[in-house]
């Protein structure tokens, strides 16, 4: 259910209504009472500038070490934000809503709490004031509006597809920002279905304001990662781009786009750096994008620093998103999740506001509305996009069917020989992959790449799984260790099957049974290693950013920038350069996000013929 308080504000008085339902629902006030409070404007004043006092400790404080346990607790002993936060915020509660409302909203059962503001309130961080027994964000899905804008406009509707624009450091100069941008656009490659969310990462010289312009058409959320540009003319904020260049809010309302979200990780550009301390100007700002309506806008109440609880904080909230909540739940869980895991003065939790209807969906779940494609394997992705041993085994089993329409169909023995081999391979490969992270982190037991004998080759690629799950390490594919887990049994049951059908225990009568559970098991398997399509799988030709790509069937190698468009920068090709190098003749598995190469030449190899075309096989390694 959702609970609107109006606020107006005729000099220092306030006027509230409470609409629910369409309809007026105020309390009921004894004689002599009135649904009003009066404020001044250097109390608003003084709390803002506390607040930001509050937010400037916190933020030195972000320089402590996370696993400082010993000095957390003693600093949180001597210099307790969250306390101070508290008793600010029930003090400004208390002097600005009128009793009868300050019980109202104690006692109100509502879910949803949207406040519709006047314009010299816009800066009022509502949802951290305190009720004397919880934060209002602890207690509602809370958002708020701008009075004057178009509310009404708003599209509530979900999307079932997401296009997403994510813009990081246009400006070139805040390497965290550039970070966030590839990080998130891995985590989501990782975690969101292609079916789901269409992503496109921008960064550098490269988002120029044409460019720009005709990026945000049509999208339905804008991530930006990068400097924001104040002024006192709401139109002329805008986000910094390269050469100081801004692109102004002004721009961005006559583009014609229409997005559902924009959600802001930013920080003052250095001609505006005089407000970063300012709480003051940042709903203004916000405000300044979503005068159409349609648009919320997630940002901060004060700058943030560049650190990973704000990666954090950010990767949660849209995960929350792509499961269909509202942007009022996703921003509460993400609250909650962020004062339990971050440090205890980090106040990462407290600094978000959401303008806009809380109660607005982006994303469509799969809860909601289910997806029937979503357990169908596509095949095209596969013999375009995977691996190429997977690739070429998986179209070599897909050709058997397409061949059938021209000659007989064939034998159930060629089918399950099919799979088998399509079995293999896949496994083949993972196992070099889960070897060749095991050899980064050092460990003391060597593990050999039993080649060809698959059975001992899953029992290599869980040993060494199990090794790095136990010191907590993550492997380079995000997702690898926790999927291959989730079908280690099926695949144990797969070796088994093949076993048993090479030594002729398998009973002919039930090859056909054993297609179908094959079958299945290695098309869920596939579906859940989609994301190892968004990693690089190269042949390095010499020392460069271009590579030759092994992703797909061999029609579709072709030489490939290997860098993501945040990256083209003189600092970043000499990296390459340097780190190709030593690699010259190896197949690499390559981390475009974090631009780590995985040297695959201990369990595979590639060899050049005289006429131009080229052999790919796995080798039996003796150790890693």
């Amino acid at each position: 259910m959702l609970l609107s308080i109006i606020v107006d504000r005729v000099g220092n008085t306030n006027i509230f209504n409470i609409i629910q339902e369409g309809e007026v629902v105020n309390p009921r006030l004894k004689a002599n009472e009135r649904l009003q409070s009066i404020i001044d404007d250097d109390l608003i004043e003084e709390y803002l500038e506390e607040l930001g006092r509050i937010a400037n400790i916190s933020r030195s404080l972000s320089s402590l070490p996370r696993g400082s346990e010993e000095s957390q607790a003693l600093i949180f002993q001597h210099l307790n934000l969250v306390d101070k936060l508290r008793e600010i915020g029930e003090i400004l509660f208390r002097q600005f809503f009128p009793s009868p409302l300050q019980d109202y909203i104690r006692n109100a059962e509502s879910d949803y709490l949207y406040f519709h503001l006047d314009s010299a309130l816009a800066s009022l961080p509502l949802e951290i004031l305190h009720d004397g027994t919880a934060f209002l964000w602890e207690k509602f899905y809370l958002g708020k509006a701008i009075k004057g804008q178009d509310t009404t406009l708003s599209d509530l509707n979900p999307r079932e597809m997401i296009n997403m624009l994510i813009i990081a450091d246009p400006s070139e100069n805040l390497e965290w920002a550039r970070r966030e941008g590839e990080l998130l656009f891995e985590h989501l490659s990782a975690n969101v279905s292609p079916k789901r969310i269409n992503m496109t990462l921008i960064g550098g010289k490269s988002v120029t304001k044409l460019n720009l312009l005709n990026s945000i058409l049509d999208k339905d959320i804008i991530h930006y990662a990068g400097h924001l540009h104040y002024s006192e003319n709401a139109g002329e904020n805008g986000w910094l781009l390269a050469d100081d260049k801004i692109f102004y809010a002004r721009e961005f309302k006559k583009s014609g786009a229409q997005p559902k979200l924009i959600f802001c990780n930013s920080c003052l550009s250095a001609r505006s750096d005089q407000h970063a301390g300012d709480s003051a100007w940042y709903a203004q700002f916000a405000s300044a994008f979503i005068r159409a309506g349609r648009t919320s806008y997630i940002g901060t109440n004060w700058e943030l620093p560049d650190r990973r609880p704000t990666l954090e904080f950010t990767t949660h909230f849209y995960d929350k998103i792509f499961k269909g909540q509202t942007l009022g739940e996703a921003l509460q869980q993400s609250r909650l999740y962020a004062r339990e895991h971050f440090s205890l003065n980090d106040l990462t939790w407290a600094s978000y506001l959401l303008m806009g209807n809380p109660q607005q969906a982006v994303f469509r779940s799969e809860a909601r509305l289910p997806d029937v494609t979503h357990n169908i394997l596509d095949v095209e992705i596969v013999r375009a996009q995977y691996p190429y041993p997977i690739a070429r085994a998986f179209d070599e089993f897909q050709l058997l069917f397409s061949k059938s329409e021209k000659k007989r169909e064939p034998s159930i023995d060629t089918i399950l020989e099919a799979l088998f081999e399509l079995f293999n391979q896949t496994v083949f490969f993972l196992t070099s992959l889960v070897l060749a992270n095991y050899t980064i982190f050092n460990f003391p037991k060597a593990i050999h790449f039993p080649f060809p004998d698959t059975e001992k080759c899953l029992g290599a690629l869980f040993n060494a799984l199990g090794s790095i799950r136990a010191i907590k390490a993550t492997p380079i594919a995000v997702n690898l260790l926790e999927t291959l887990y989730v079908h280690q049994e099926n695949l144990t049951k797969i070796a088994t099957y093949q076993k048993k059908y090479k030594n002729g225990s398998l009973s002919t009568t039930d090859h056909e049974t054993y297609v179908i559970t094959v079958q299945y098991h290695l098309e869920s398997l596939l579906m859940d290693i989609d994301f190892i399509r968004h990693y690089g799988f190269y042949f390095i030709v010499e020392p460069g950013h271009r590579q030759l790509s092994f992703l797909g069937t061999q029609e579709r190698h072709s030489h490939r920038d290997i860098l993501l468009p945040t990256q083209a920068n003189s600092a970043t090709y000499t990296e390459i350069l340097e780190k190709t190098s030593y690699l010259v003749g190896r197949c690499v598995f390559y981390s475009p996000v974090k631009k780590i190469f995985l040297d695959l030449s201990p369990y595979m190899q590639i060899d050049a013929q005289s006429d131009g075309t080229y052999n790919f096989r796995f080798i039996k390694s003796k150790s890693t």
